[in-house]
């Protein structure tokens, strides 16, 4: 079997397996066939496990039947496709790919975002962090077209706003990790010298209080309260912008949103380009910083040109 056919049948069960919550092996069947899954040829019970097999080895995805309510195979781990886990990521990209690949008569009619320079990076790094090996790094910050070198240790990659970005530890470099945008590495290679994460590390607990990629090193989290207006508390609601969001109060004109995070650049730039539709309610020191950046960028604007 071609692997574009079979990535498209892994990707099929588990979305029918997602989507269905219970759904018995004959439901499949019809599904399969409704959904021309293998030119007219029926799912048979050998394919059926052989892909149950696959799903789990390829994503970490555990179907388990409930022999007492009529055969229904269901997720066992749904947590594995919930969050920002990378076997939803993988689902997700995988799902969109095939769609795609089977939509090329209206390929005109689908418009994607492009995502910058540096995904050739990512087997260099992946290999890397593998075999717990450091990076020899080229790399030229925004506003400076000097190249530096860098040795990195790799701790763990991230997708934000469409960049990838590498969390490392820079050697003989005190501050501690840091991120590095992929789209301005100019080198990479793997260097000899070797590293072990710390075995108390956990990324998540890392990024716990942190929006975007900075992560603020020293700053505590604190607890921000935003108020939004109009369509904004909708959206809010329905788009998160960070796993402590929280809905403390609602009124016929507003809500309140109580966040847990480190107030870092990228946290005051997603508010301020909301626009007049959020208000920062406290801590008091971040609102008066909002009211400093609206204020400069409105004299920017009165400025007779």
């Amino acid at each position: 079997m071609r692997t574009k056919e079979t990535f498209r049948q892994y990707i099929w069960l588990v979305n029918c397996l997602h989507g269905s919550k219970r759904i018995s092996l004959e439901r499949l069947k019809q599904l399969w066939i409704e959904d021309d899954m293998d030119n007219g040829r029926p799912l048979s019970r050998t394919t059926f496990f052989r892909l149950k097999k696959a799903i789990d080895d390829m994503f970490g995805i555990l179907v388990e039947c409930d022999t007492r309510n009529g055969y229904q195979y269901f997720i066992a781990n749904p947590e594995n496709l919930e969050g920002n886990s990378t076997e939803r990521w993988m689902l997700q990209t995988l799902t969109v790919s095939n769609f795609l690949a089977d939509s090329i008569s209206i390929k005109d009619r689908i418009v994607l975002e492009s995502i910058p320079a540096g995904i050739e990076y990512l087997r260099i790094i992946i290999k890397a962090m593998k075999r717990k090996k450091a990076l020899l790094m080229g790399y030229k910050k925004f506003g400076d077209d000097t190249e530096r070198l860098y040795t990195i240790e790799p701790y763990c990659l991230k997708v934000f706003r469409q960049r990838w970005y590498l969390l490392g530890n820079r050697q003989s470099d005190t501050k501690g990790l840091r991120f590095y945008a992929l789209d301005r590495v100019t080198d990479l290679r793997i260097a000899d010298q070797t590293f072990d994460v710390p075995d108390d590390f956990c990324v998540a607990d890392f990024m716990k209080y942190s929006f975007g990629v900075f992560i603020g090193n020293g700053q505590k989290p604190e607890r921000v309260v935003l108020r939004t207006y109009g369509k904004m508390t909708s959206l809010l609601r329905t788009l998160p912008k960070h796993h402590s969001q929280k809905e403390i109060a609602v009124t016929d004109t507003y809500s309140d949103f109580e966040f847990f995070v480190v107030p870092t650049f990228d946290f005051v730039q997603e508010i301020l380009k909301e626009g007049g539709d959020v208000e920062v309610r406290e801590p008091s020191s971040l609102r008066n910083e909002m009211v400093k950046k609206l204020q400069d960028a409105l004299a920017r604007y009165s400025v007779a040109r």
